[in-house]
């Protein structure tokens, strides 16, 4: 590879000052008017190829998420472009295309020598074109569990419940799973006593879930009216009954736990028991004053009561 001679170099410069600052000019312009287009474009086509659902407000939120996830990655690739193309122009201008031959044989051997950032770009290629998650979904993702704050070609970035980072490489994400997609199932598991009528359980959680429902707190959060789904088990407490519905994506979490309080409440007003495990207390009788202490094991084995109480 020859080596340019700089003094040409310096010439070259101060002869074509000026159309090396109107070809950067011109290049940041095609950027910042590029971005825009590529905004709109990506609004156009995600709307029409929405998620199937007929809730306008979950589709316009996966829109908006899917966008700005695109938005990035496009943005970053048109930058990259962008100056790529312009060094490549003034590379041809002054003359030193043998230092692009150079850097071809350089990126050639970075590339034999990582494969697995290849991988890892490769797979990221993939998750923009496949789209299994995008910013602002909660995922688990390579062993790790998180909300999305980006998506790379190269790696994820994900923040988990306690405010803590994770860069996921992207060619470790072989199973991702995203719990926060258009819309979650809610199921609750709650236990009633043996005996405990089921026709009227079964009205008390219908009602229960037909007033959350009517809640306007919740009337545009639910996607389903919670029912009683069926009995999957029968425990020493108890029978286990479950309750679902549908519920949208961000409240996958809040909506249990708001039906779990109301089912609680609605147990007791209609006196219907929520068993809880015994407890083993242990009396032992008390000897009249004055009178001798037995000293005999059986004796004190004999003495104590056992008594179990439930709940």
């Amino acid at each position: 590879m020859t080596t340019p001679d700089l003094s040409q170099l310096t010439n070259a410069v101060q002869r074509d000052g000026l159309s090396v600052l109107i070809l950067l000019i011109l290049a940041f312009i095609v950027f910042r008017v590029t971005r825009p287009i590529v905004h709109r474009a990506l609004v156009g086509v995600l709307r029409r190829r929405g998620p199937q659902t007929d809730d306008a407000e979950l589709t316009a939120e996966e829109v908006a998420k899917r966008v700005t996830t695109l938005e990035d990655l496009f943005s970053t690739a048109l930058r990259f472009t962008v100056i790529l193309t312009t060094i490549l122009i003034l590379l041809t201008w002054f003359d030193l295309l043998p230092v692009i031959a150079g850097l071809g044989v350089l990126l050639a051997a970075l590339t034999l020598a990582g494969q697995s950032i290849v991988l890892d770009y490769l797979m990221g290629v993939l998750i923009v074109f496949e789209g299994p998650f995008y910013k602002g979904d909660w995922v688990q993702a390579g062993g790790v569990e998180g909300e999305v704050e980006e998506v790379g070609l190269r790696r994820t970035i994900l923040r988990d419940s306690t405010g803590t980072v994770h860069s996921v490489s992207n060619g470790q994400i072989r199973i991702a799973s995203n719990l926060t997609r258009v819309y979650a199932r809610m199921q609750v598991d709650i236990t009633v006593a043996f005996g405990a009528d089921l026709d009227a359980v079964t009205r008390v959680v219908n009602e229960v879930g037909q007033a959350m429902a009517a809640d306007p707190a919740w009337s545009s959060r639910l996607l389903e009216v919670p029912t009683l789904l069926r009995v999957p088990a029968v425990s020493d407490l108890g029978v286990t009954i479950r309750v679902a519905g549908k519920v949208k994506a961000a409240d996958r979490w809040a909506a249990p736990s708001e039906l779990r309080q109301r089912l609680l409440t609605a147990f007791q007003a209609n006196g219907i028991e929520i068993p809880a495990r015994g407890r083993v207390v242990l009396e032992r009788d008390r000897a009249a004053p004055g009178a001798p202490v037995d000293q005999d094991p059986g004796a004190a084995s004999a003495g104590e009561s056992t008594a179990e109480h439930g709940t």
